[in-house]
């Protein structure tokens, strides 16, 4: 004899069976990021701590640090080479940051311009950046010597990086074709979801190209190029391998940045401590720069 369900218990019933479901999935996805949290605890989270606790020591790498307290990071700031490194890193990522931004943004709007062999061109600007990096370090060293392809195209004889005037000039423009291809793709994307219907209607009011640009396609593009320009400012301030590669620091010390000091201090003098004190300061650095460009780019009016 078949017995009628109430229909208060069929809803029990649902309920129960969307709340297992439910907590399925939640645990699903919570299993999903365990190799993340690993991951990043294991190279990212405990050598960052790691540090932190280093930089109040004087850890040489070769005896048992001893607790010093601020004495790595007071010392830090009354080295002339740190405050001159300093100095040049700003050069550097401004020299980097803003041809970066400023050619990525152009030829993104151009190749979304283009109806035919977009993703050509999207590929041939890309392709720089999966490049290694010691790689494309080792072929420009060859392309910017004095009598190199780049100062053969350009009929002028310049040491780009043989010369501390130019070598932090050499060293920018190669960052800067390394990066390029990728913020290209970066913009690409953002460009494409800035509706059609905006930019008919600034044409139909009368709006050029570069009005509707600057009027229309900026404003919506602003979140975009916040991403864009922490990302860029996160890359170059990071940037290690092609100072080392490319001119080690040199000559002289026109192109030490700060990722090539904090290396020098740790493992060729052997100041692990020092070295730990410069690279917390140079994460509040990049801290402080990342704020300031939220409160710049950021959509406040969102």
């Amino acid at each position: 004899m078949n017995m009628a369900i109430h229909p208060n218990e069929k809803v029990e019933r649902a309920y129960v069976k969307a709340r297992s479901a439910h907590r399925y999935l939640a645990w699903t996805g919570a299993l999903f990021t365990v190799p993340t949290i690993i991951y990043f605890s294991w190279w990212i989270i405990i050598p960052m701590f790691y540090g932190l606790g280093l930089s109040f020591t004087n850890d040489s790498l070769l005896a048992p640090p001893q607790f010093i307290g601020l004495q790595n990071y007071l010392s830090s700031f009354h080295d002339p080479e740190f405050v001159a490194t300093i100095v040049r890193t700003v050069v550097y990522v401004i020299e980097v940051t803003i041809p970066t931004l400023a050619l990525s943004l152009a030829l993104a709007w151009l190749i979304n311009r283009v109806v035919r062999a977009r993703a050509l061109y999207l590929t041939l600007f890309f392709l720089p950046f999966v490049i290694p990096a010691v790689a494309s370090s080792v072929i420009f060293e060859l392309i910017l010597q004095p009598y190199g392809i780049f100062n053969q195209f350009l009929h002028i004889q310049v040491g780009w990086l043989a010369n501390p005037r130019y070598a932090m000039i050499g060293l920018s423009i190669v960052t800067v074709w390394n990066l390029v291809g990728y913020y290209v793709v970066i913009f690409l994307a953002g460009l494409q979801q800035v509706p059609q219907e905006l930019l008919e209607a600034a044409r139909i009011d009368g709006a050029g190209s570069f009005q509707s640009f600057w009027h229309v396609v900026m404003p919506l593009m602003r979140p975009t190029l916040l991403f864009a320009s922490v990302t860029t400012i996160a890359n170059v301030l990071t940037n290690f391998t092609q100072p080392y590669v490319m001119t080690h620091g040199g000559p002289g010390n026109s192109t030490t940045v700060m990722p090539l000091l904090i290396y020098r201090e740790a493992f060729e003098y052997s100041k692990a401590g020092q070295a730990s004190a410069m690279a917390v300061l140079l994460l509040i650095a990049s801290l402080i720069l990342t704020w300031i460009q939220f409160r710049l780019l950021s959509d406040r009016d969102k």
